[in-house]
């Protein structure tokens, strides 16, 4: 049976708080619009292991939605790629009200500037869309630099008038706007999202200091 409502929230809760009483595993599956489905059971190869039970000795797999792991990620040395898709990049914040600086540091944290990039879950492009939100934004081509810039960008936007902080957008960007709203607008206690949030935030404020590197690149 998949679990959907408040009640079984609360017993994955619970299960989190007396992990040696659970008798059965807690998957995990976030959906298009964000929100969380839970099951006893692996019911197809969206549902991620969240919480094992004492007779399951396989770890956790569950990260985020794009099962991405950022503990790498830099800024890029060489700055021609930036370069090349900064003039998308400030329409693209132009007409959606936000900072360019913002949009370049999520690039950095999702994909290094790489179009073609693809997470293990399937997210795509700079952005890395997952599929749902690029047909949420009515994106035919994923890998297409303009047409994940744009969408990225207004999903940013609609997360940012959502959330109203610039952490809150991130954390739901990550993980999924139901789970941001699960947890009551705050960070949800994800280590991949909360390190998530924390490295595209340093990543926004080196980008605020250093756009003219990118502005002065040829």
């Amino acid at each position: 049976m998949i679990y959907k409502s408040m009640f079984f929230t609360s017993i994955v809760i619970s299960c989190l708080l007396f992990a040696t009483l659970c008798q059965a595993d807690i998957y995990l599956y976030i959906d298009k619009n964000g929100n969380e489905h839970f099951s006893e059971n692996k019911v197809n190869k969206d549902y991620q292991l969240l919480l094992r039970s004492q007779r399951n000795t396989a770890p956790a797999t569950f990260k985020n939605w794009k099962e991405k792991s950022y503990r790498n990620v830099r800024v890029p040395v060489n700055k021609k790629l930036q370069y090349q898709y900064h003039s998308i990049i400030v329409r693209a914040a132009e007409h959606n009200s936000i900072e360019p600086e913002f949009i370049h540091a999520v690039i950095t944290a999702e994909s290094a500037y790489r179009q073609n990039a693809v997470s293990n879950a399937g997210a795509q492009g700079l952005m890395q869309l997952m599929p749902q939100t690029a047909k949420r934004f009515g994106v035919d081509d994923a890998f297409d630099p303009h047409q994940n810039i744009v969408a990225g960008s207004f999903y940013l936007k609609t997360l940012l008038a959502e959330f109203e902080t610039k952490e809150l957008a991130l954390a739901a960007y990550n993980a999924g706007e139901g789970t941001v709203r699960r947890y009551n607008n705050t960070i949800p206690p994800y280590f991949e999202t909360q390190q998530y949030v924390e490295k595209v935030m340093n990543f926004y404020w080196y980008y605020k200091e250093n756009m003219t590197r990118i502005h002065n690149t040829k």
